[in-house]
């Protein structure tokens, strides 16, 4: 839920899907693990990864409108925030809630980091996304408190850091790959 090129992946990957079953996995993958519980500064952070924060965001804006995706066109002030305890509301979604439930619960999340800002680490926050697309937000976040998809979160990132994923978002169809945010023709 952290990385834009994946928001962006989704909304043209669902495009490309359009009027097709859509049986897609979301695999949780360890973007910026080492992010501590408060979260920190977002533009602080890219500039010490040596990213020209204006370039990227003139980059990816008309990319994300292009895809009727709102992005905020200012990085002051916004935090990176950890996304373990997000991936594992959704994969407790996965076994609590139905494949459109579930498919709700990316979008807001997504939405929530990338357009809101909202901390997708918090347990109130998620229990209220959770609740705002028709799952029971209080089972969900006593799942949490109780750990109880933390080893199915460890074991898909171990299977995602296995297969070789190195970056995201990443595409598979059985034995075929595809890696980043790609054209709708080509997904």
């Amino acid at each position: 839920y952290a990385c834009p090129w994946c928001y962006l992946g989704r909304a043209r990957l669902a495009r490309a899907l359009a009027g097709q079953p859509r049986p897609i996995q979301i695999v949780p993958f360890p973007l910026s693990p080492d992010t501590p519980p408060e979260g920190r500064d977002l533009g602080a952070y890219l500039r010490s990864k040596g990213m020209n924060i204006e370039a990227a965001i003139a980059r990816l804006e008309p990319l994300m409108r292009a895809e009727g995706l709102e992005y905020p066109t200012a990085i002051e002030g916004r935090r990176q925030y950890a996304t373990r305890l997000a991936q594992e509301l959704a994969l407790w979604a996965a076994d609590a809630g139905t494949p459109e439930q579930l498919d709700a619960l990316h979008d807001r999340l997504f939405r929530a980091y990338q357009v809101e800002n909202l901390d997708v680490g918090d347990l109130a926050v998620l229990e209220g996304l959770a609740t705002e697309v028709g799952l029971d937000g209080a089972a969900g976040r006593a799942a949490l408190e109780r750990g109880d998809y933390v080893a199915a979160r460890e074991a898909a990132w171990r299977l995602a850091m296995q297969a070789g994923v190195s970056g995201v978002p990443t595409f598979v169809v059985g034995q075929r790959g595809v890696v980043g945010a790609q054209s709708v023709e080509v997904l």
